[in-house]
């Protein structure tokens, strides 16, 4: 009798111990969930390349934005592009359109492709199209995107809902998964993207001595935003593409535009830095700085430099880099 009530006690013990094990890896498995939910990535790539033509050349950025999960599979995706066009006189005067706004910020009115689509679609439509469709997928398989040889979607399911150019917003999407890093989106974020477009040329008249140079700045922000209309994960970059035009008029570029982000030290600000940074450094900091902050406190930041705790960590001039990071929030207002 007393051997039986030993091993009654023994197996209880053990029931004991095992639901406490259970109990343990379940606590376990849910911390690990919290931690997948942290590894939610945000990317952000810019495309950028030039064209020059006889008296004419353009400047044009693509802009990608993704949140990817755990797993490294695409929740979200925002595209953009910007096509700013310089035309020349055959004395070397050089004029720079002056819309600068992405097609995300003109109008159906204003970019009018719905009228001239066979499936009546304006490009923000046929930009979210694609976007949809490229949700569960990984880089790779977006890199994996076939397209005819213009740059067609060849896929019917795409094609039903977008029917311009995707192989530049393949190419961006793709570079901006490689890019994606775990800021601190979760499940349940929003993602947006803004772009902000400065005409930057120094020069517009060329002459026999010195070439104009017709030179934009694009800054891009990609921006996650919980239900309180708080920033949970930011990422910025820019782009300085230029053409070159000589005294008759004739214009040259250099093709592929690297972004500052992907220059990285070869940007070669970090000895004039009064903080050692490099440019995207910089970036980093200031997009760190908007976590936490709603639109209007993005808005109240001064770009002076006197804040001192962003000063601390951001030096470069954060105009633009606000500008983009305000019109990325707006865009989720609309």
């Amino acid at each position: 009798m007393a051997a039986l009530a030993a091993a009654a006690l023994l197996l209880t013990a053990c029931g004991r111990m095992n639901s406490s094990s259970s109990g343990s890896s379940s606590s376990s498995s849910a911390s690990g969930s919290g931690q997948k939910e942290g590894a939610w990535k945000t990317g952000l790539a810019i495309q950028t390349e030039t064209e020059a033509g006889d008296k004419a050349g353009t400047m044009r950025s693509i802009a990608a934005a993704v949140l990817l999960d755990e797993d490294g599979r695409i929740v979200q995706v925002v595209v953009d592009e910007l096509q700013g066009k310089i035309t020349t006189a055959d004395n070397g005067a050089v004029t720079v359109a002056e819309d600068l706004r992405s097609k995300r910020q003109k109008t159906d009115a204003e970019y009018p492709l719905s009228s001239v689509s066979s499936i009546g679609k304006s490009w923000v439509e046929q930009a979210d199209a694609f976007g949809s469709y490229l949700m569960g997928m990984t880089a790779e398989e977006v890199s994996k995107l076939e397209t005819d040889m213009d740059g067609y979607p060849k896929d019917a399911d795409l094609l039903s809902g977008c029917t311009i150019k995707v192989d530049g917003y393949r190419e961006a999407v793709a570079a901006a998964c490689a890019q994606a890093k775990a800021l601190g989106a979760a499940q349940g974020d929003s993602l947006a993207l803004g772009m902000e477009t400065a005409d930057a040329s120094t020069a517009l008249q060329a002459t026999a001595d010195k070439d104009a140079r017709a030179q934009l700045d694009v800054t891009a922000a990609a921006l996650t935003v919980n239900v309180s209309g708080r920033v949970t994960s930011a990422v910025c970059d820019m782009a300085e593409p230029s053409l070159t035009v000589d005294e008759k008029g004739m214009v040259s570029g250099d093709g592929e535009v690297k972004s500052k982000n992907l220059l990285g030290d070869d940007y070669g600000m970090r000895k004039a830095s009064a903080l050692g940074k490099e440019w995207y450094e910089h970036s980093d900091g200031f997009a760190g700085y908007l976590k936490g902050k709603t639109a209007q406190d993005i808005e109240q930041i001064p770009d002076d430099g006197t804040d001192a705790d962003l000063a601390s960590l951001c030096t470069i001039d954060i105009t633009d880099l606000q500008k983009a990071a305000l019109r990325a929030l707006d865009s989720l207002r609309e």
